[in-house]
């Protein structure tokens, strides 16, 4: 096999067209045809069946275009490197909602300080399509909150981040001191969207204890879930670094939950095949550096975020 094989398999995967793939490549239909039959017979599998007219990658097929990908990026990489020494690419960095809103913008703000000849390039979305942009090498690595679904991927845990229940001044227990957990979970709830790596640590926490999530608002947004809460639809469970400012203005009242703490990780990702590049090995070296950790801590970054916010309020227990 060659990397020529290589190339054709995953651009027929990706058009999921014999056609598409010899045209995008510039090649003859018969010369795709014969490669994937070759990849097929040399492996003794069947990676394609048709189906209207379309080409459906079976389950062989994907976890060779894993490797595949991964090879041919590595291929890409060795010869960028090698004829070119000093060659320098663009760090292609994902992040979920909450590290993508809050942490990276200062993370990046920082490493590019301390290496400027890398050029990055962000994308922030929810951990699964991160998951996936990472498993089809449109991202060299990433931070996600919460466990990752593919045995592909390796983390590495770089620090936490709290989340604390809050309501409109007005709510009937906004002047409680605290609530115990099963009047919490009464309440219409504000929270992330069903598919995200938060709610299902959220409803893995609330499981424990017997109760299962039931929320009146889902979303991608944290900022809607903010306005919704602000407007006494409900209790926001939010991250304590985007309530800082609304709680010091009194915009929002913290509920605090007797024996009940949402502290979730947030990793550092990439492919465990990826090749670590100079660029990546310097991110990777920056982030997890002393320094960065003490840095990134959930109450150092909500301390730098308000020096002037009451800490015993914003950091008390929910």
């Amino acid at each position: 096999m060659t990397i020529r094989h290589f190339r054709i398999f995953i651009a027929v995967a990706s058009s999921e067209s014999i056609t598409q793939a010899a045209r995008q490549l510039y090649i003859s239909q018969p010369t795709v045809s014969v490669a994937i039959k070759e990849l097929e017979d040399h492996y003794g599998t069947r990676f394609f069946e048709r189906l209207n007219q379309r080409l459906k990658i079976t389950e062989a097929g994907q976890s060779l275009l894993n490797y595949a990908t991964h090879f041919i990026s590595l291929f890409d990489d060795m010869e960028k490197i090698f004829q070119n020494p000093d060659f320098h690419g663009t760090l292609r960095i994902g992040s979920g909602i909450t590290a993508g809103s809050y942490y990276l913008p200062k993370i990046i703000q920082r490493f590019q300080e301390s290496c400027p000849e890398v050029k990055t390039q962000i994308r922030i979305d929810t951990a699964g399509t991160i998951e996936k942009e990472l498993l089809s090498n449109n991202l060299d690595l990433a931070l996600i909150e919460g466990s990752v679904h593919s045995s592909f991927l390796k983390t590495f845990p770089v620090f936490h981040t709290r989340y604390i229940a809050v309501c409109a001044p007005e709510h009937k227990l906004a002047s409680a001191d605290t609530i115990p957990l099963e009047e919490f979970v009464k309440e219409p709830l504000l929270f992330r969207s069903r598919n995200s790596n938060a709610f299902e640590f959220f409803s893995t926490l609330l499981s424990g204890y017997g109760y299962q999530v039931k929320t009146a608002w889902e979303s991608t947004s944290l900022e809607a879930l903010l306005q919704a809460a602000k407007c006494n639809l409900g209790i926001g469970i939010l991250p304590e670094i985007m309530a800082v400012e609304e709680l010091r203005s009194r915009r929002l009242t913290q509920i605090r939950i007797q024996n009940f703490d949402i502290t979730s990780t947030i990793s550092l990702t990439y492919h465990q095949n990826k090749y670590l590049s100079n660029d990546m090995q310097q991110f990777i070296c920056f982030l997890t550096a002393p320094a960065t950790e003490e840095t990134l801590s959930s109450e150092s970054f909500v301390q730098n975020f308000s020096q002037s916010a009451d800490s015993g309020k914003i950091h008390s227990r929910i």
